[in-house]
């Protein structure tokens, strides 16, 4: 039985997670070739991928003919039906191939992969070696994504408290910070675990300044005020704790939440 054929557009980022995705869902025994889009174009193959060149037997997974902000990768998770983890790099790749990276809504992991697959072309790398130094990646980029699933739920039963509109959480429990930004998309979160409380304002606002908060959170805890260390750019405050100490959080984390609200409800009505 001849092999399944694969034509690529030049390695990038989304055609190589393409042909990643492509490879979960239909088996990896496939023939895959990256070629110009000029040969693309002369080309014809069981599947095309990121080119509207070249005749596509079966299926043509490209986002070109779009104006929506999206990628082949994530084509190839619509069409198989993929579950919630190749979707989440999906994400990352349409984030990556349509500028993403000139916001602050991502970490900027995606662009990083980017660069590093440049870097590998630089350098020499074969596309097949490309293909299979990404597969790596990509693997344990899905497993650590299972494992976020799985934290997610957990956080979702520890969070203490949660503004109307999810302005500002409070949860409870040593969870990543950037999972829990990723899934409840906060403005402000406060973090509890046994190694005390944080306050952390989301890379995607410059606002509010967390240093106005000093007088309202002096007010909530006068004895230990100048324990807590407020970062001066604005964007952090934290009250460090040894676990082994059997200390009490200085401040109720749900008062405290209640009180950032407000705190960040004022500094908009202020603005406007």
């Amino acid at each position: 039985m001849s092999k399944i054929t694969v034509i690529a557009s030049p390695p990038d980022l989304d055609s190589v997670a393409s042909v990643y995705l492509l490879k979960r869902a239909i088996g990896k025994d496939i023939d895959v070739r990256y070629l110009d889009h000029l040969e693309i174009e002369k080309s014809e193959a069981d599947y095309i991928i990121d080119s509207p060149h070249g005749r596509a037997n079966v299926f043509r997974f490209d986002h070109h003919d779009t104006r929506e902000k999206t990628s082949s990768a994530m084509k190839v998770v619509e069409h198989f039906g993929m579950g919630e983890t190749e979707r989440r790099l999906a994400e990352a790749v349409s984030w990556q191939d349509n500028a993403g990276w000139k916001s602050l809504e991502r970490a900027g992991m995606d662009n990083l992969l980017d660069t590093l697959l440049k870097s590998l072309i630089v350098s020499g790398f074969k596309n097949e070696e490309i293909d299979e130094f990404f597969s790596i990646i990509f693997d344990a980029l899905l497993k650590k994504f299972e494992e976020d699933e799985r934290l997610s739920r957990l956080a979702e039963e520890n969070i203490l408290y949660r503004s109307d509109e999810g302005e500002v959480i409070v949860v409870e429990g040593d969870f990543p910070k950037d999972l829990l930004f990723h899934k409840f998309r906060p403005r402000i979160l406060v973090k509890v675990s046994r190694w005390g409380i944080s306050v952390t304002r989301s890379a995607s606002f410059d606002s509010p300044d967390l240093n106005d908060f000093s007088n309202m959170l002096r007010s909530l805890d006068r004895k230990n005020f100048e324990r807590w260390f407020i970062h001066p750019q604005g964007f952090f405050i934290g009250y460090s704790i040894d676990p082994n100490s059997g200390e009490q959080l200085p401040v109720d984390p749900v008062i405290l939440g209640r009180s950032l609200y407000s705190f960040i409800k004022g500094e908009i009505h202020q603005k406007d």
